[in-house]
């Protein structure tokens, strides 16, 4: 629980800064527009960034200011787009591309910053009046915090990962999203869990990684659909109705294996071929933003949101099988510090 609290603080610090990036340039804009003075503290903290040659910033809220601050965000603006018109036609992900704008926004920022300043400096070439000559401190300011806020995005989806759609499952025409999901859904639907009540207490003792909670076999008309782990979303002990569905697996051999699909495919459709000749995420369609295989002879993972999961969860799917081949079983699972 602690790590999600630095989590949460981490990135309300990255929004905060993102926000006083946008207050100094519309308190710009609203001083040109009304005439007024921006606040003194912008005007300080523009002149307090120097560079290695020592520039006199003008303190100044006028509409040539404003156009000078309108440039730097256009060039900012500019370097996102081709960032991720690059980045998307490499990896033909929308997602990915987005994701990896976010890492790179460090680099965006700074390569804004470098062409603002050559646009400066031409203009400062070719242009021989007082007005190309000036520096502003509020644009000075607001690239100096634009660099701050891309430094904070980029360090925190670099350490705390990217939020991933999760895959979803079908239990014979019932939808399940691990992580989400609550044990009441499936109880709406005529599923019950073994040995337990809808008011049944539930208990994570918080001593494993990977299942949560506790491990119970699902049942609906005296068929067995497989085993779910069942987790108090924010206690360590709640009523099974109130409890989150953190893993779901189903035994290769269980009958009711037709019943059940992933993403939209029938598990008795796949085949240990399947898995040796295609990526996992292919043969799901997935397209996740940051994922991670591992595939050998038997073990076959997809992980989706491979860094921390103090905020973000991180989501699984397994297939196992046995050395003839044979589906031992399938499973998917979600994980958040906030249950370990």
């Amino acid at each position: 629980m602690d790590s999600f609290r630095f989590a949460l603080s981490f990135a309300l610090m990255v929004c905060l800064s993102f926000l006083l990036t946008f207050y100094i340039y519309f308190r710009l804009l609203y001083g040109v527009k009304k005439n007024r003075e921006v606040p003194r503290w912008i005007y300080k903290f523009g002149k307090a960034f120097q560079g290695r040659v020592y520039v006199e910033y003008e303190n100044a809220t006028t509409s040539t200011a404003l156009w000078d601050a309108n440039i730097f965000l256009f060039f900012w603006l500019l370097s996102n787009v081709l960032s991720f018109a690059f980045l998307y036609y490499k990896s033909g992900n929308y997602y990915a591309a987005v994701y990896q704008c976010c890492k790179l926004q460090f680099l965006i920022v700074l390569l804004a910053m470098m062409l603002h300043s050559l646009f400066q400096f031409f203009r400062m070439t070719f242009h021989s009046s007082r007005e190309a000559r000036r520096w502003y401190s509020t644009t000075n300011a607001l690239s100096w915090v634009a660099f701050l806020s891309g430094f904070l995005l980029a360090s925190f989806v670099s350490t705390m990962g990217f939020p991933e759609s999760p895959l979803t499952a079908q239990i014979d025409g019932t939808k399940l999203i691990v992580g989400s999901t609550k044990a009441s859904s499936l109880i709406d639907a005529g599923f019950s869990f073994a040995g337990k009540s809808a008011e049944s207490k539930v208990t994570n003792k918080r001593n494993d990684p990977f299942y949560y909670g506790e491990y119970l076999e699902i049942t609906k008309d005296g068929k067995s659909y497989g085993f779910m782990s069942v987790t108090p979303t924010w206690k360590d002990e709640d009523a099974l109705k109130n409890c989150t569905i953190t893993y779901y697996e189903i035994p290769g051999d269980c009958a009711q294996l037709a019943e059940v699909q992933f993403n939209r495919v029938n598990l008795t459709a796949l085949s240990l071929s399947d898995f040796q000749t295609k990526k996992i995420t292919d043969i799901f369609s997935l397209k996740p933003a940051n994922y991670k295989e591992i595939q050998n002879e038997s073990y076959y993972v997809l992980t989706m949101q491979t860094k921390d999961y103090a905020l973000w969860k991180n989501y699984s799917l397994y297939a196992y099988f046995d050395t003839n081949g044979v589906v031992f079983y399938y499973g998917t699972r979600a994980q958040q510090s906030i249950w370990e």
